[in-house]
C-alpha cells in the first residue's frame, strides 16, 4: 500500500462540508475567496495535493486514484462522513474519480472547467505544454499560473510563493496522469448532483458540457458570461453565489 501523506488543510466556517481541489502546480490558495465568502453557509475545506505547496511526498509516485485516497484519509480525519466535492480545471479528474470511487462519501460534485477526459486537440495541446513547462521551465510555468489565478497583486505573490513549495517532478507526472485520465465510460455510474461552470469564452472546455448532459442523470450548468477558465479565483462573486444557491437546494 502506498504511504499516506501528512496532507495540509485549511477550514473555516460550519455546515455543509465542502471539499476544494486545486489543479497541477497551483495550491489550495486559490480558494482563499470560497474560505472568505462561503463560509458563512458552509464548512469550507480546501488542501494541498501530495507534491504541492505545503504536503510533501514520500515517493516520485502520483496517480489521480492515489490523490482520491489521500482525499478519503483526509475526510476520515476531519470526520466528515459525506460531502460537497468540488474539482476545479484539472483537479476535476481526482474529484470525478473519488465520486466514482467512494460514492457513498458524496452529496454532490461540483465541476468548475470540468471535463472526464483531455480529448480534444487543443486540450492536449495545453496540458503537453505544462508537461513540458514544469519538467524544463518551472518558475515560467508558476509565473504564468500566478498571474492568470490573481485577482490582486498581493494574491499573485502570495500564490507563486506557497506554488514554489512544491515538487516541479510531482506536478509532472500529475499533468501526466491527468492528460491520460479517462472516466468518460463511467459517468453513467454518478448518481449524485453534477454542477457545471464553463466561462462563455473558455472554448476549451464548452464542448465537454455535452458529454455530461447526455451520460449524467442530474446536472445543472452554469455559463458565466464573459469569463475564461478560472471561474472560482476571476468570478468568485459569482462563482460562490451560484454555487451557494445550489447546496441549499441539494439539502
Amino acid at each position: 500500500m502506498e504511504q499516506q501523506v501528512r496532507t495540509f488543510y485549511e477550514e473555516s466556517g460550519s455546515g455543509q462540508p465542502v471539499v476544494f481541489i486545486h489543479p497541477p502546480a497551483l495550491t489550495s490558495r486559490i480558494f482563499s475567496y470560497q474560505h472568505k465568502y462561503l463560509s458563512s453557509c458552509s464548512r469550507v475545506i480546501t488542501y494541498d495535493l501530495r507534491g504541492h505547496g505545503n504536503t510533501p511526498c514520500p515517493s516520485d509516485k502520483v496517480s489521480i486514484p492515489m490523490m482520491a485516497d489521500d482525499m478519503l484519509a483526509l475526510l476520515d480525519k476531519l470526520g466528515v462522513q459525506k460531502a460537497v466535492i468540488c474539482g476545479y480545471s484539472a483537479g476535476g479528474s481526482i474529484a470525478q474519480e473519488f465520486a466514482l470511487r467512494y460514492p457513498e462519501r458524496v452529496k454532490g460534485l461540483v465541476l468548475p472547467g470540468g471535463f472526464p477526459q483531455v480529448a480534444s486537440w487543443l486540450l492536449q495541446r495545453e496540458f503537453r505544454l505544462g508537461i513540458y513547462l514544469a519538467k524544463h521551465h518551472p518558475n515560467v510555468l508558476v509565473n504564468g499560473l500566478a498571474w492568470t489565478h490573481q485577482v490582486t497583486s498581493q494574491d499573485g505573490r502570495e500564490i507563486k510563493a506557497e506554488s514554489k513549495k512544491g515538487s516541479p517532478s510531482l506536478w509532472h507526472r500529475l499533468y501526466e496522469e491527468s492528460l491520460n485520465y479517462s472516466c468518460t465510460k463511467r459517468l453513467p455510474q454518478l448518481e449524485v448532483p453534477l454542477l457545471l461552470f464553463y466561462g462563455s469564452r473558455s472554448f476549451y472546455f464548452l464542448p465537454f458540457r455535452k458529454v455530461y448532459q447526455k451520460l449524467v442523470s442530474h446536472v445543472k450548468t452554469v455559463i458565466v458570461p464573459g469569463a475564461f477558465h478560472q471561474i472560482p479565483v476571476k468570478q468568485y462573486q459569482y462563482f460562490n453565489g451560484e454555487l451557494a444557491r445550489w447546496l441549499t437546494e441539494i439539502k
